[in-house]
């Protein structure tokens, strides 16, 4: 295993991917680096008076370590100038990274990863340019907000940390995220279904998101499918007030992440900017 410091690109990659609600593991993996250092990372660069926004610009050793790094990012970006013009293509609908790099492989037979296409959006940042714009939820901070669990008005609640650390391990079937999604008319809606292991989505309209509105809507997912569920995992919108229904139905555990943490439903925050508007 080759041993090497976060350098500029890395932090512009963490600071992208935390936006996006990601998770730390996730991020960790990418990169190439362990889910500690990370977290070391956000603690370190993350001042109290920018209100919890994990911000890359904001180190001290960025402009020394651009002038190291120079050559070799150069020569660690080697993309063509097929997959640069497909990318140009994909961000311009803010298609995220991590869709392009699939995208090339399945459609076009070139591989370029999703961390390889963040740090050339980055590159071309640093030269003047603004794909980093097209990015799908550009520019929203990573906070830590003041828990208010007690405000929570969900009867029998359980919260993630009684979840099964199986879950998180993304290796076993079944371990599913649930979220609502709001079209910007405000009158269309979705429930969205995502596999933690698979990414396998579900994807189903609503006329609203009331909490009978939301069983019906499962109870259909239910009967369409041969999904096998062990765990659900929703946020704290009173949509899901009828999770004992769901548990019921499904013979699953059912929790809730921590309030205004999106990150403990990375996968799902992240399957939700991809569908198109609604």
């Amino acid at each position: 295993m080759v041993y090497r410091h976060l350098n500029e690109k890395d932090r512009f990659y963490i600071e992208q991917r935390l936006s996006e609600g990601d998770s730390l593991r996730s991020i960790a993996r990418a990169l190439g680096f362990s889910p500690s250092t990370i977290s070391r990372e956000i603690k370190r660069h993350t001042p109290i008076d920018f209100k919890g926004l994990y911000c890359h610009r904001l180190t001290s050793r960025c402009a020394q370590e651009k002038r190291a790094n120079a050559k070799q990012g150069q020569a660690f970006r080697q993309i063509s100038e097929e997959a640069k013009m497909l990318i140009h293509q994909r961000l311009s609908t803010h298609t995220s990274p991590d869709v392009i790099s699939q995208e090339l492989i399945r459609e076009h037979d070139i591989q370029v990863s999703e961390s390889t296409i963040y740090r050339y959006i980055y590159d071309d940042r640093e030269q003047g340019g603004e794909l980093y714009k097209n990015l799908p939820h550009s520019g929203k901070p990573y906070k830590k907000k003041v828990n208010r669990g007690d405000q929570i008005k969900i009867p029998n609640r359980v919260g993630i940390e009684h979840r099964p650390a199986i879950a998180d391990e993304k290796t076993e079937f079944g371990h599913f995220e649930i979220d609502t999604v709001v079209g910007r008319d405000h009158q269309s809606y979705l429930l969205t279904l995502v596999d933690k292991a698979n990414k396998m989505c579900c994807i189903r309209k609503m006329p609203n998101k009331q909490a009978k509105t939301v069983i019906n809507t499962f109870m259909n997912v239910v009967g369409s499918t041969f999904f096998d569920f062990k765990t659900i995992t929703s946020d704290n919108g009173t949509e899901f007030a009828g999770h004992e229904a769901i548990s019921k139905i499904t013979e699953a555990d059912f929790y809730f992440a921590r309030p205004y943490r999106s990150c403990d439903r990375g996968l799902n925050e992240h399957t939700n900017g991809s569908p198109s508007v609604i």
